[in-house]
Parts: structure tokens; C-alpha cells; sequence
């Protein structure tokens, strides 16, 4: 697993356990398929869903795309409105202990944390790094895996790098298969002329990608 993905689901876990909720859930959209479009074996993914709801306590709810993650959210929207909307909400810190967990949903008043304070407890814990952020970038491109991001910052750790990597460069042409050459993964396959292209053209182009 790339360490760049290592450190962001690390942190994304922390976050959800500072955050004041008292059963976080953890969304896994993708399936198989998120395994894939990462570079990791399925293997790792299953054990990392394992420690995440034994080690970390969270529920975990996997769905296959983001159609199935949208659905997921409107049941849970419906499910929380239908919960409290015939209860007094109070207000209360994080640092005051909760109401008691209870399976009665005739309750007539609960204390929850503020929106603010929950959105506080849950921010990122340091700024990202021009290099991580790159890194994102690259991973939003289809067909652009986790190995394949880390391969391209092997060579070029920033936008600025690349741009000036195709500055160099004497033709479109050449800008185009800049990245085609570089190898990633354990098999050590190029990249390729397409996904060097798509690169190219997010970077360099004015107008809608073609």
C-alpha cells in the first residue's frame, strides 16, 4: 500500500474517533473494485475493513458505487430526522458525558454536541503537503491507481515539477507521452500513452478535457 494512502486512512479513523460521535460509521464504496483502482491486493482491503470495526469499534458499510453510497445517505438522513424529530434537543460539550444508549425512540429530550463542535473535533489534524495534495489529484483521473500516482511523484513530487518537466519539452507531442514511459507497481508496466495524455491535458489544457 502506498504510504500516502497508508497516512490518509489513518488519519481519516483518528478523526472519527475524536470527532464526539458515539458509533461512527466508516463507508467503503467500491467493493472489489476499490481494491483494484488503489493497487491492493483484496486481501488487504478485507483485513483493514476487519481492524477497522474490531480494533477501531466502527461500523463499517460497504456499497458498490457512488449511486449505492447516495441511497445509503438518504435512508440514514430519513432514519435521524424520523429519531429526533419528536424530541428536545439540548445542547452539551464533548467533554459532558452523553444520555444512556437506548433502543426507545419515544424519548423526549436527548443532549447532543453542536454541528460546530462536532466539525471541530473532526477537521484534519495538520495542512497537507503540496506533494499529498498532487497526490489526490492524480487519484481523481480514471484509471489512475494509488501505485500510479506514486510512481509519477517518484519522478515528479509537484505540479510545479511536471509543468516545468513539460516546459522542456521541444513538442505536444512529446508533452503528451511524457509521463508513458514511467513504470509503476511491482510488474514494473509503463504507464502508458493514454493515461500520460490525460495528465497532459488536466494540467495543460484551457479548455474541457477531449
Amino acid at each position: 500500500m502506498p504510504a500516502f494512502i497508508l497516512a490518509w486512512f489513518r488519519e481519516q479513523k483518528f478523526r472519527l474517533k475524536r470527532c464526539g460521535l458515539r458509533k461512527p460509521i466508516y463507508l467503503v464504496e467500491g467493493g472489489t473494485a476499490a481494491a483494484s483502482h488503489l493497487s491492493l491486493p483484496e486481501a488487504t482491503l478485507q483485513q483493514a475493513i476487519v481492524n477497522t470495526q474490531v480494533v477501531d469499534g466502527f461500523f463499517v458499510k460497504r456499497v458498490q458505487d457512488v449511486r449505492e453510497s447516495a441511497a445509503y445517505l438518504t435512508v440514514m438522513t430519513r432514519h435521524l430526522t424520523k429519531l429526533y424529530q419528536n424530541c428536545t434537543l439540548i445542547r452539551r460539550s464533548r467533554e459532558q458525558e452523553g444520555d444512556a444508549a437506548t433502543d426507545d425512540d419515544a424519548t423526549a429530550s436527548c443532549s447532543l454536541i453542536s454541528f460546530a463542535e462536532f466539525n471541530h473535533g473532526a477537521v484534519k489534524n495538520k495542512c497537507q503537503t503540496v506533494r499529498e495534495v498532487f497526490a489526490r489529484q492524480l487519484m481523481q483521473i480514471s484509471g489512475l491507481s494509488g501505485d500510479k500516482a506514486a510512481a509519477i511523484l517518484q519522478h515528479y513530487s509537484t505540479p510545479y515539477s511536471l509543468l516545468s518537466a513539460y516546459d522542456r519539452c521541444s513538442s505536444e507531442a512529446e508533452k503528451e507521452k511524457l509521463l508513458s514511459c514511467v513504470r509503476y507497481g511491482k510488474l514494473q508496466r509503463n504507464l502508458g500513452p493514454a493515461l500520460s495524455r490525460t495528465v497532459y491535458q488536466l494540467y495543460c489544457s484551457q479548455g474541457a478535457l477531449s
